[in-house]
């Protein structure tokens, strides 16, 4: 039983309150602005796998890398998630080739190893550099390298990925999505800050699952010594061999697209030594089946569906209200012309990897490269002005947004 004591103000007992106190039911502008970044980093902070650097780079060069990738993730995750399945694409598709191949024991850990520049190749006439899981596999095939004996044991080993950080990124994650709901559920407003928080949790958790397998802050990658010169494997391919690289000498067997290099807007991001002394983190991995497509395009639709939950928010003006809708509508005009323009690929390109890959020069020629390229300007001035407004909103709420969730209510009892 509470009880109070009253005693004369100029005492030091009158002001005590003895007995047990309920803590205020409420929350702030702050606690907001905490449970929201904090989710968000460590979401973005275990989704985030790189590929391996080049030997020779810093530490400073490498972590200025790592924000870039972490700021980009924020503010444009479906983009990473875009890469992320095109990489797990492409190691889908090494595992089925290997497996063809008679190598039986390649996995998805290998693949990604690969495809993430596990492998560095050496040769007595040319400055080493990383190949993909379908170039490895042209060269074990001719004889040029033994094939690398290195176990998904081994792989993981060089893997920091931090097992007790991923279960902590998803406990706070099941709990933001949790209160959201109850949130919702008791009638109380959500702010364009965490429902964008929810958003982004939709593709980090998609994110995740594609690079799943993918070995986490990997330093430094596998030699692998060849038998032959550069120069005696490029004679060998014959007229493919005698056309000049982009990125290095084994482009004609695979080439190393990658969007940095796509548009000029993008280029200081360019990785400019040749051969490249690392496979780039925005290699532009080809989609070529109907799964792939599929498994990119449901969170994306989720994303955007999620945005437009917030169409009768309450805003601090009804222009901001206006603003939001034709901005998360075209948001979701551009994501789902992307998804068209993949699947449009797929079906021109015969199901067939040289086709997709015909298809995929095209797209950087004028005047196709519009086609592509007015859709990405229309999503960042979209992005932009989306996450300009959640931040502004913060500034007048409705008063119910300050209410903390009745746990109790959820749990049944008499009354």
């Amino acid at each position: 039983m509470n009880s109070v004591t009253s005693l004369p103000s100029d005492g030091t007992v009158s002001d005590l309150q003895t007995g047990w106190v309920s803590q205020p039911d409420s929350r702030g502008t702050m606690g907001i602005l905490w449970s929201c970044s904090s989710t968000l980093f460590i979401c973005v902070w275990v989704m985030l796998h790189l590929n391996i650097p080049a030997r020779d780079e810093s530490f400073i060069t490498v972590t200025i890398r790592k924000t870039k990738w972490f700021v980009m993730s924020l503010l444009a995750p479906e983009l990473v998630m875009l890469f992320a399945g095109g990489q797990w694409a492409a190691a889908c598709r090494s595992v089925k080739d290997m497996k063809e191949s008679g190598i039986k024991d390649w996995t998805m850990e290998h693949a990604f190893y690969a495809e993430s520049g596990g492998f560095e190749l050496h040769t007595a006439d040319m400055a080493p550099f990383p190949v993909t899981a379908r170039q490895l596999l042209y060269l074990i095939e001719r004889g040029y390298v033994s094939r690398p004996h290195i176990t998904r044991a081994e792989i993981w080993d060089k893997s920091k990925a931090d097992r007790f950080v991923k279960v902590l990124a998803a406990v706070q994650s099941a709990w933001f999505t949790l209160e959201v709901i109850a949130r919702a559920a008791q009638k109380l407003a959500v702010t364009l800050l965490e429902l964008s928080t929810l958003c982004l949790m939709t593709c980090t958790a998609a994110t995740l699952y594609f690079w799943f397998y993918k070995p986490l802050d990997v330093k430094t990658p596998n030699t692998l010594n060849s038998k032959v010169t550069m120069a005696e494997i490029l004679l060998r391919a014959g007229e493919a061999g005698k056309a000049p690289y982009k990125d290095t000498p084994l482009d004609f067997v695979e080439p190393l697209d990658y969007t940095s290099t796509q548009f000029p807007l993008n280029r200081i991001w360019g990785e400019r030594r040749r051969p490249l002394p690392r496979i780039p983190n925005d290699r532009d991995s080809l989609l070529h089946s109907w799964n792939v497509v599929v498994a990119v395009s449901i969170p994306t639709a989720a994303f955007g569906t999620l945005q437009l939950i917030a169409w009768n928010f309450e805003f601090p003006t009804r222009d901001e209200q206006l603003l939001w809708r034709w901005t998360t509508v075209a948001n979701d005009i551009v994501l789902g012309t992307g998804c068209a323009l993949e699947a449009a690929a797929i079906i021109a390109s015969n199901y067939t990897l040289s086709g997709l890959r015909t298809f995929n020069d095209y797209k950087l020629r004028w005047p196709w490269s519009l086609t592509f390229l007015v859709p990405g300007v229309l999503y960042f001035v979209a992005r932009t002005i989306t996450i300009a407004e959640v931040m502004i909103s913060l500034r007048a709420l409705p008063s119910t947004c300050f209410q903390t969730v009745k746990w109790t209510s959820f749990i049944p009892h008499f009354s």
